[in-house]
Parts: C-alpha cells; sequence; structure tokens
C-alpha cells in the first residue's frame, strides 16, 4: 500500500503537479513516526504509513499556519480516514479549497494509543480506543486510492468510543463539575490542545488577545476554565474527533470528551455529522428557517 503512494507521489513531484506531499516517516524513536514535507522526489522513498501515524496531518493545511506556503501552488496530503474528515470539514468551512489539496487516502487498522505502546502491531491493549468505533477506516474523498476502494455504508450515529464518557454522562451535575475541577487543576495553559486542533482556525487566537482581554490568560481556575470552554464551545458541530487534543496534553486531561458528547447533541439536533460533507455547512454558522428552537425556553 505505502509503496503504490511512494509511486504516485513521486511521479507527482516529478512532473510539477504537487509542490509537496506531507506524510509520515521514520522518527528518531522506532516506537515513534513524524511528519515529513516531501519537496523532492526522491524525499518519497522516506514515506511510511503504518499504526505509529498518530500525528493529525490536516493540521498544517489550516490557514492559521499560513497554508499555502509562499509559491506553493497545490498540496498533497496523506490521510488516514480521520484526516480526510478534517480535510473534508476545512474545505465546508471554507478554510481550504478543494483544488488546492490532492489527497493519498489508504485503509486504516487503527493508529496505537500512545507511541511508547507500540510493540510492532497494533492489539485490544495499545490501539487507540478512538478506532473501535471508527466508520472511515475506508476513507471518504481521495484524489488516489491503492487498490479498489470499497463502498461502506456510513449513515449511523456517531458512536461513543471513550469508555469516561459513558461514566461522566451518568453524574450528577456536581460529581461532573468536580471532574473537570480535578482535571483542569492540572492545566497550565500551555496550549498544545490549540495547536494539534485541525479546527481551531483563527488568526489570533481569543486568549492572545489582550484589548480587549476576553479569557484570563493565567494558568489558575478562572483562567482554565474559561479557556477550556471557550475553546469547546467553538468546536461545537466542527470537530471530526481526532482526539490530538487529548493525546497532545502533557498532563492527560481529557480534553476531548466535551466535544464528544456534542458531537452526539449536535447529530441529534440538526442530523448532522462534521466532517463527511464538503457542500453542507455546519449547523451553528449558518442559519435555517427549519431549525428547531427547542432550545428556546
Amino acid at each position: 500500500m505505502i509503496e503504490q503512494i511512494r509511486e504516485k507521489a513521486r511521479e507527482l513531484l516529478e512532473s510539477g503537479e504537487l509542490d509537496v506531499v506531507i506524510g509520515y516517516a521514520e522518527g528518531s524513536d522506532p516506537t515513534r513516526t513524524t511528519p515529513i514535507f516531501c519537496r523532492k522526489p526522491e524525499d518519497t522513498d522516506k514515506l511510511v504509513l503504518d499504526g505509529r501515524c498518530v500525528n493529525t496531518l490536516p493540521a498544517y493545511l489550516n490557514k492559521r499556519h499560513e497554508y499555502p506556503k509562499k509559491g506553493w501552488k497545490k498540496t498533497g496530503i496523506i490521510g488516514k480516514g480521520c484526516d480526510i474528515r478534517a480535510i473534508t470539514q476545512l474545505i465546508a468551512e471554507n478554510q481550504l479549497k478543494r483544488d488546492e489539496v490532492y489527497i493519498f487516502g489508504a485503509e486504516c487498522e487503527g493508529v496505537v494509543a500512545h507511541p511508547e505502546k507500540w510493540d510492532g502491531s497494533l492489539h485490544e491493549g495499545n490501539c487507540a480506543s478512538k478506532c473501535s468505533a471508527c466508520d472511515v477506516k475506508i476513507p471518504l474523498d481521495t484524489d488516489f486510492y491503492p487498490g479498489e476502494k470499497p463502498e461502506v455504508d456510513r449513515s449511523g450515529p456517531y458512536m461513543v468510543s471513550a469508555p469516561a464518557l459513558a461514566t461522566l454522562v451518568k453524574m450528577d451535575d456536581e460529581d461532573r463539575f468536580a471532574f473537570w475541577r480535578d482535571d483542569f487543576d492540572r492545566c497550565f495553559k500551555c496550549y498544545a490542545c490549540r495547536e494539534v486542533c485541525p479546527h481551531c482556525s483563527c488568526n489570533i487566537c481569543i486568549t492572545d488577545r489582550t484589548m480587549p482581554s476576553w479569557v484570563d490568560q493565567a494558568a489558575h481556575t478562572k483562567g482554565v476554565f474559561g479557556w477550556h470552554l471557550t475553546r469547546a464551545m467553538h468546536l461545537v458541530g466542527r470537530c471530526t474527533g481526532c482526539g490530538e487534543c487529548t493525546r497532545a496534553c502533557p498532563v492527560n486531561i481529557q480534553v476531548d470528551l466535551f466535544n464528544q458528547k456534542m458531537k452526539e447533541v449536535i447529530q441529534e439536533s440538526f442530523d448532522y455529522k462534521s466532517g463527511y460533507s464538503m457542500e453542507v455547512k455546519p449547523p451553528l454558522i449558518t442559519y435555517n428557517t427549519d431549525d428547531q428552537e427547542t432550545y428556546i425556553r
């Protein structure tokens, strides 16, 4: 599979159809891979694709990261199904044009929960929980797919794969608040969750604005709650569930639990699943006279 992708990527770089191909290469640690930007045809020999490829590459396509880079006309990117969902959402939100990107898709059996758990194969003990309920192991929209791509039914609801979410939902309000208070007590506002998110797209984050100052920048209870709740609300109806925010958190805060729950709420309220259509806009950034008004009391 990766050999076919390497061959196609080399061909497109040689012809000048692509200026760069974003993918994965071996890291300095054998349990890890690292993002790579292939600008020369020979760079494609370094491309790898296996269960260690956990980074969400579409974050590099976000306009916040000054994409496209100076001189780039068209970018190739290797995408697992969940990555392509993120690309689809970027296009739906006009953060990216479809003709700006060439998508190399491949079937994915899952990724490792944390690189240090990689032992050469994926199994129940090391596979990320988000992969157990994944319905895009065969990716959505692609420009190149090695082999024949089978049809997959994706009409079902989002499936909750995090046991912690089910437990959290059953708590009463006081216990749930205590859960988040204890989790957020560890946060020192490094903003790793923001930096890895493909959908944190503000050119200047609200926490970096000082005039006016909307969110307290200090890493105390008020500032931390203000930051996480603001970011979570900005992602309602937009998060595609890559889980990178939680994986990147250096103090293991389960940042993505709120958005996992809100994905269910948005689907129930608006029959919308983020990352499945380039044409349908997220419900909270559009207006429809047929929208439900059950939230009005």
